[in-house]
């Protein structure tokens, strides 16, 4: 009978709730500094600072529920299997080479003299345990819950959620973010990672949302959030990724598993996740940022457009270019 991923939300430890919880409370301020830093987009604008009125503000909710795209996913009843294999992945991998290795030792101590002094095992058994692990390796990428979950090409472990009714680039809409703490519990066992590294992944991508939507550039302009609705998600998304992943590195030492993790859920995540790469691998921060400012100030919602202001970006920066 097929297992319904609500159930096994459902079945997560409740305790699950508050280690989420309490993540939020103790990292939230250092990963909006660390974003400030990064994008230099603030939730207040320099006249709102000047005169209080209407600052932009983000809560945090924390929410045992989920998705509703989630809602009739379902998986096969051996699914206990597979998470077992997760949980031991990183063993497996490791007996792999490791038994690789003493395949080509064992040849070797052959060649010597008394080789029956040192060889203790056939051929044929270290070979075994070998084939056996990879099997179980391929069985666990072939069957990866957590990929199949993922590909629905929406963030299913949190959520930036907004008015989208706005078209003043001076205007502040309605946000927030939500944090479910079940498919947190849910994809922390399944990564074989903690709940706390994984909620700090999962709130520094909501929040490079917010800040990349809602944060006032120095002339105090946002991403319209009806523009910003109807934006190409590989660009949301790519731009939530960067500022998401140059948050994690600027926080590295503070928070050491969370930059690991982030890499562990890319590898599952479907293409839409993995626009931000060339930007990283090819243009500068200030290029990203200058691009992403440029696009929201034109309304540019496609991702041929930011990366055309992008290249664009990235010739102006080039050192010693000087314009006439």
């Amino acid at each position: 009978m097929p297992i319904l991923l609500r159930d096994l939300i459902a079945a997560i430890d409740p305790s699950v709730e508050l280690r989420v919880r309490r993540t939020r409370d103790r990292t939230r301020a250092a990963i909006q500094d660390a974003l400030r830093s990064e994008c230099r987009l603030s939730m207040r604008s320099a006249d709102e600072i000047e005169e209080p009125g209407s600052t932009a503000s983000v809560r945090v909710e924390i929410e045992a529920g989920y998705p509703e795209i989630l809602e009739r996913i379902s998986f096969p009843d051996d699914l206990e299997h597979v998470w077992l294999l997760n949980g031991y992945r990183t063993q497996i991998e490791q007996a792999v080479n490791g038994l690789k290795g003493l395949e080509e030792l064992r040849a070797q101590l052959l060649r010597m003299p008394q080789p029956e002094a040192w060889v203790k095992v056939s051929e044929g058994d270290l070979a075994r345990v070998r084939s056996w692990g990879e099997m179980l390796l391929e069985v666990r990428e072939a069957r990866d819950p957590l990929s199949e979950v993922l590909a629905v090409n929406q963030d299913v472990l949190g959520v930036y959620v907004f008015d989208a009714n706005g078209t003043d680039e001076y205007d502040v809409n309605r946000a927030s973010i939500r944090l479910y703490w079940g498919v947190i519990g849910l994809f922390s066992k399944g990564l074989a990672c903690s709940v706390e590294d994984l909620t700090i992944v999962v709130l520094a991508h909501e929040l490079a949302h917010a800040y990349t939507q809602l944060g006032a550039d120095i002339e105090g302009r946002r991403w319209p959030s009806r523009d910003f609705a109807r934006a190409d998600l590989h660009l949301t998304e790519g731009l939530a990724q960067y500022y998401a992943l140059q948050t994690l590195n600027r926080l590295s030492r503070k928070f050491p598993g969370a930059i690991k993790v982030f890499e562990l859920l890319l590898a599952k995540q479907p293409d839409l996740y993995h626009a931000h790469e060339p930007w990283v691998e090819h243009f500068t921060a200030e290029a990203v940022r200058r691009a992403m400012i440029e696009a929201r100030r034109w309304r540019e919602g496609t991702l041929k457009e930011y990366e055309g202001r992008l290249a664009h970006a990235a010739e102006q920066l080039r050192p010693g270019r000087q314009d006439i």
